[in-house]
């Protein structure tokens, strides 16, 4: 029975970890409560209260990391709300018309076409969408190292 449930809880980081890369799934939180669920179903004997603690401020601070890189990332390059808005709407619909490039391309279209219907200058509408999607993109990369870490962390604690 614990192999089968660890089992389980092994696929629903799978899950997360996947989550990471899809903007509509919140693979940290899955993370999270997959090993929160874990811990109480042991008796918080290998999963302490302190570990899930440390997991919680990693899931905050990942969730802050990646709206704060695609913010800096897009102002930096000079893109308005509307180009921010956009690179997100852009990556929900890229995912599910262009799977697996619409997590590229449904970005930088989304922050293209938010940037010059505001501004109706198509050089800052691509500046401003290649600045959104760097910023996504390093906000990724900070989830995917946070969530390698998670798994990997709870796997040795486990074994």
């Amino acid at each position: 029975m614990d192999i089968f449930v660890l089992l389980i809880i092994l696929f629903i980081m799978i899950i997360g970890f996947l989550g990471t890369f899809l903007p509509i799934i919140p693979g940290i939180p899955i993370i999270f409560c997959a090993a929160a669920f874990y811990g109480w179903y042991e008796g918080f004997y290998n999963i302490t209260w302190d570990y899930l603690t440390l997991l919680l401020v990693l899931t905050i601070i990942s969730f802050i990391l990646e709206h704060l890189t695609t913010l800096y990332g897009a102002k930096y390059f000079g893109s308005s709300k509307y180009g921010l808005l956009g690179a997100i709407i852009g990556a929900i619909i890229g995912i599910f018309i262009l799977p697996p490039l619409g997590i590229f391309i449904g970005p930088f279209l989304g922050a293209f076409l938010g940037e010059f219907l505001y501004l109706n200058d198509i050089n800052r509408a691509l500046k401003s969408s290649i600045g959104a999607l760097i910023g996504l993109f390093s906000g990724i990369l900070i989830k995917i190292i946070i969530a390698v870490w998670m798994i990997i962390s709870f796997v040795s604690r486990i074994i």
